[in-house]
């Protein structure tokens, strides 16, 4: 595990300071590589062959170098493979499997990996560049090209804008579907000109071209499965999962909620370790906390168990948090568990995956499923006509209703949206957050309304253009999307904040792989989520823990603007640089602020908050003229 940077040129200084700025994601070591067409480095976290694991890392003569961030965790298997057709190794380390897998079977060879993972390795001889990034886009690698043609990456963006070149400028789109759903998806980040690369891609620089290409994606292709089955089968892959998160050579933890998935973890690792299991779970004080659940679990395995209590830190710590993320976000409260664990030790395995593969988000089912109903019962002639008359009086009350009074239209968007799965999707989001189109020039200051925003759904429609059915649509694009995009860019980024390297047995390939053949009704069956996961798990967890209900993790929105962001969001948004800039309109943000408490106003609450992000982010990333650690805290932030 570490933080890799590097560029196709020469630029010893450049380099450095590039590692430094990441050192909180590789503090025990560092290295670099440079000649006069490249510079790698790397700050190492060092989990696997604590000695001999120093990186970069060379093939025998020295002319294929690596720099790797992340865990090959079918290293040994390959290695064997490797050492039987004559490859010899020199380390114990899972990444010099990288540099003997590419010279034995070529450009695409990471289709063999299973793991975590964004790497960079040159071919010296062939004076290539190829970057590569793991199948479920857990570890991140962002890019971008100077305009002399050289091409800077980095584990972070922040090592990126040391360079003196790039242009620190928003870009228009990233905010576009920032405002909407509270991420940036897919290739784009908040610094126009600065691309991620996509999860099972991997980018080949050679003669001064770029190409970029696909080594692995997920195609669902249900399989006619009998339930005692699958319940075997999924038994045993869970099991050679979590074995293989357990590789390591430094103290590791598991998060736990008390829900299925994290004491899923637990169960099993704890029948492979011979010492108690550290867990750790984290709490807000309020009603919705589930610290009784995990430590029913904790007692039940006879964990060694923590918890941690979060209480009033979010505004001391948020301009910490959103330096360590690089881009604008709302919920960044794994910050605070990670801290916790990082005092304890320096791997921690999470839950995270197990609602995407196995539907636990039963909510959305359920709702697709009535409006389903709702649209066999209603003869189509009479739809017609409601839609008709839906988005005419969506459309009026858009541009002459107030913020309170736009909430009161969810049921004619319910009746306006019913021609395809996408939209139906989108509306079952739009509960919490995506706009209707109609309504965001009330939202949007001049410079977003002056060019052409594609819409929400476009990055959403290649999940639904498919034969399958709606609830394989939902899991599928909600693993593509909001779990990439989301969930695991903030758990990466807020562990590694803390030297924290986080692992995902349920987003373990074989896994993954296996769960996309699972018919959908073995996963929400009968209006309940997660079916063939508690059937697998049936005698090795308690009924308790198969009986509880999905919880989501984060604390209540309506609590923390009234509690902590109200004032802030008054102090911070009308006059700043968000309304300054164009970007959104002051009206707005006054019309929901006149409203501190609403429980219809959720909604916007959550996008204030947002905003919030957006203005910290701004003050931090685009005002200075360099980028260096600021003195992150609030009060600093609003005075500048």
């Amino acid at each position: 595990m570490c933080g890799i940077v590097g560029f196709t040129f020469e630029d010893p200084v450049l380099i450095k300071r590039m590692c430094d700025i990441l050192q909180h994601r590789g503090p025990d070591d560092e290295g670099y590589y440079i000649d006069s067409c490249i510079s790698l480095g790397n700050r190492r976290l060092s989990i696997i062959d604590l000695k001999t694991g120093h990186q970069p890392i060379y093939n025998e003569d020295e002319s294929i170098v690596v720099v790797h961030n992340g865990e090959i965790y079918n290293f040994m298997e390959l290695r064997n493979e490797l050492e039987r057709i004559g490859h010899k190794f020199y380390t114990n380390s899972d990444t010099e499997v990288i540099v003997h897998a590419y010279e034995e079977w070529g450009d695409d060879f990471m289709r063999k990996f299973n793991g975590m993972f964004a790497f960079a390795l040159w071919d010296a001889n062939r004076k290539k560049l190829l970057l590569a990034r793991d199948p479920c886009g857990i570890k991140p690698l962002y890019y971008t090209i100077l305009k002399n043609g050289s091409l800077l990456f980095a584990s972070e963006i922040k090592a990126i804008l040391q360079h003196e070149e790039i242009r620190r400028e928003v870009d228009k789109e990233a905010f576009h579907y920032y405002v909407n759903l509270r991420f940036t998806p897919g290739e784009k980040t908040m610094f126009k000109g600065i691309k991620r690369l996509l999860p099972g891609h991997y980018l080949v620089m050679e003669k001064e071209t770029i190409k970029i290409r696909k080594f692995w994606d997920i195609i669902p292709s249900p399989q006619n499965y009998s339930e005692s089955y699958l319940i075997k089968k999924l038994r045993d892959i869970l099991r050679r999962a979590v074995r293989r998160h357990l590789i390591s050579d430094v103290p590791l933890g598991v998060y736990l909620s008390g829900g299925i998935d994290s004491s899923t973890i637990v169960a099993l690792a704890s029948e492979m370790m011979d010492e108690p299991l550290k867990t750790f779970t984290m709490g807000f004080g309020e009603f919705t906390d589930e610290l009784e659940d995990a430590q029913f679990v904790a007692d039940y395995f006879g964990t060694d168990h923590r918890e941690l209590i979060v209480s009033t830190d979010l505004l001391k710590d948020y301009p910490k948090m959103i330096w360590h993320a690089d881009t604008p976000k709302r919920n960044l409260y794994p910050y605070y568990i990670a801290r916790e664990v990082g005092k304890n030790v320096k791997v921690v395995l999470s839950g995270l995956g197990g609602d995407e593969l196995f539907a636990g988000y039963e909510w959305k089912y359920k709702f697709a499923e009535d409006v389903e109903e709702e649209r066999k019962r209603i003869p189509q002639e009479l739809v017609k006509n409601a839609q008709e008359d839906a988005l005419k009086l969506l459309r009026y009350v858009c541009k002459y209703g107030s913020v309170h009074e736009i909430e009161y239209i969810h049921n004619l968007k319910r009746i306006a949206y019913l021609n395809s799965n996408v939209d139906l999707y989108l509306l079952v989001m739009s509960l919490d957050e995506v706009f209707h189109e109609d309504y965001l020039p009330n939202i949007y200051g001049e410079n977003m309304l002056k060019d052409y925003l594609p819409p929400v759904r476009d990055i959403f429609m290649p999940y639904f253009q498919n034969d399958l059915s709606f609830v394989d649509q939902i899991l599928l694009a909600d693993f593509k999307v909001k779990m990439t995009d989301d969930f695991l860019f903030v758990d990466d980024a807020m562990s590694m904040a803390h030297s924290v390297e986080g692992r995902y047995p349920f987003l373990d390939r074989e896994l993954v792989e296996f769960a996309f053949t699972i018919p959908h009704e073995f996963k929400f069956n009968h209006k309940e989520g997660k079916y063939i996961l508690k059937k697998a798990m049936k005698g090795l967890l308690p009924k308790r823990v198969l009986k509880k209900a999905k919880q989501g993790f984060g604390s209540n929105v309506g609590i923390r603007f009234s509690r902590e962001l109200y004032e802030l969001a008054k102090q911070l948004l009308p006059e700043g640089y968000i309304v300054r800039n164009g970007f959104i309109k002051k009206k707005y943000i006054e019309d929901v602020l006149s409203y501190r408490t609403s429980i219809s106003l959720m909604k916007h609450y959550a996008l204030i908050w947002s905003l919030i992000a957006f203005e910290i982010w701004y003050r931090i990333f685009i005002i200075p003229e360099e980028i260096h650690k600021p003195q992150l805290n609030i009060n600093s932030i609003v005075d500048m």
